[in-house]
């Protein structure tokens, strides 16, 4: 991913310069519809901080929490 382009209104990643959604690819489907908050959820615990970060489950679970808990596409109860 590039820097300098608009951030994923899910999961706040740096999107490509250029992309016209409001999501990331991680953060959407085939056709570009918003995954639901569990799989968001499970693929940002696995992938960035478990995977990416080496964090144990358990404190991976709470960052993903806490990091989705700041993203326009989860206020409001939106889940």
């Amino acid at each position: 991913m590039m820097m300098g382009g608009p951030a994923c209104e899910s999961c706040g990643r740096p999107m490509m310069s250029g992309t016209s959604g409001k999501y990331c690819e991680g953060c959407t489907d085939a056709r570009g519809a918003l995954l639901t908050y569990k799989e968001v959820h499970r693929r940002l615990v696995e992938r960035e901080f478990m995977g990416r970060n080496g964090m144990p489950r358990e404190q991976a679970e709470v960052a993903a929490r806490n990091a989705l808990s700041r993203m326009p596409a989860w206020q409001g109860g939106a889940r």
